[in-house]
């Protein structure tokens, strides 16, 4: 177990200036950190932004949807927020991020992009200081990004080198003699964190030194990238939210799928939005040997009832009503995840029967619903 010192400081890098395209990080960084008092052992935490500026990483503000989707691996989640869609995606080095980590702010020639490999750039710049510096010292690249089930943003380290990145406490005993058996320390992100509170957007310090922590400053051989602090792939235990992950088992194609707002949502528009994704015909490459809903149709008779008319009598339309109700059920079971809804019931009625005359053929489990508009149109 790493020993904890009694003292940490946290010292703003200023004076640096406005970064550009070419420019020499170790060169501009180099003055300022030995205003700073640099010190063997230090830890250096540098936003990435001002590496992406020296990549020249910038795109033109009009190419910014294009530039996240480029930028993205996998698409998490999009989020309506105000009058802006949210996509939310995981990047290249493997963090989830929103917008990809595309960002506008202090970005006069349009917004930034994050380099593909920030592990690469942290080593490169922390080795360009340690010879210009003559000292030991680790790198730490950070951003801004929001944590699961957290509100607000904080600092992470998306790229480091030179660092003991993570404290594996499993096998050793807590303060009560209790052997630990899932206990992890993610210190990258933690310093990165520290870091921040005298790093500044408004304040134009994009770096700061963490002292006393120069246990954790340590040989290439020894270190731990940054990349391996995210849970991708088969550790990622929320690869997509609940809404997103029926519609891809309902087989909607991604630019098929709605987008839900960041704030609550009214109960109609969630039950709307659950008749449409089910009305909608599975993805081409879909495999699933359930019956098709071709032609069956539903309509939202009553806050409190779905009615699925077949496109005839045969029995083969009956079962493409049935695969449709229970699709229904599906995505409103879904919307009803977050947060529940009210009981709705789905029938099945034959074809020419009067709205909500006919005896219920399909009764649903609870789902959801809430008051709506009497005049709402059959959903397609």
């Amino acid at each position: 177990m790493i020993e904890a010192t009694s003292e940490i400081h946290v010292i703003p890098v200023a004076g640096i200036g406005e970064v550009r395209e070419g420019d020499d990080l170790a060169q501009l960084l180099a003055p300022a950190l030995m205003e700073a008092g640099i010190s063997d052992g230090d830890v250096l935490c540098v936003s990435t932004k001002i590496v992406s500026k020296a990549l020249g990483l910038v795109v033109a503000p009009e190419d910014r949807d294009a530039a996240v989707e480029r930028s993205s691996v996998r698409i998490v989640a999009r989020r309506l927020h105000t009058h802006r869609v949210t996509t939310v995606a995981q990047i290249p080095s493997g963090p989830v991020m929103a917008a990809a980590g595309v960002d506008s702010s202090n970005a006069p020639a349009g917004p930034l992009l994050l380099p593909e490999d920030p592990d690469a750039c942290a080593s490169f710049l922390q080795r360009a200081l340690q010879e210009r510096l003559g000292l030991q010292l680790a790198v730490v690249l950070t951003d801004t990004s929001s944590r699961v089930w957290r509100v607000g943003v904080g600092d992470i380290a998306l790229g480091a080198a030179g660092l003991r990145s993570l404290e594996d406490l499993r096998g050793s005993t807590d303060g009560s003699g209790k052997t630990m058996a899932a206990t992890v320390r993610n210190l990258a992100d933690e310093i990165a964190a520290a870091a921040d509170l005298v790093k500044g957007k408004s304040t134009r310090v994009p770096a700061a030194l963490v002292r006393g922590l120069g246990h954790l400053v340590i040989g290439e051989a020894e270190q731990v990238p940054a990349s391996a602090l995210s849970r991708t792939g088969q550790d990622d235990w929320f690869r997509r939210p609940s809404l997103e992950s029926v519609w891809q088992a309902l087989g909607l194609p991604i630019n098929q799928e709605p987008v839900a707002r960041m704030s609550p949502e009214p109960d109609p528009e969630r039950i709307a939005r659950a008749i449409a994704i089910a009305s909608l015909p599975r993805r081409p490459d879909d495999r699933s040997t359930a019956p098709t809903t071709s032609g069956a149709r539903a309509h939202l008779i009553a806050p409190d009832l779905v009615e699925v008319v077949p496109a005839g009598t045969g029995p083969q339309e009956w079962a493409q009503a049935g695969a449709l109700a229970e699709r229904i059920l599906t995505a409103l079971g879904a919307e009803s995840i977050a947060s529940p809804l009210p009981p709705i019931e789905v029938r099945i009625v034959a074809p020419g029967s009067s709205p909500g005359s006919a005896p219920p053929r399909h009764p649903g489990p609870d789902a959801a619903t809430a008051p709506v508009q009497s005049d709402q149109e059959d959903l397609p």
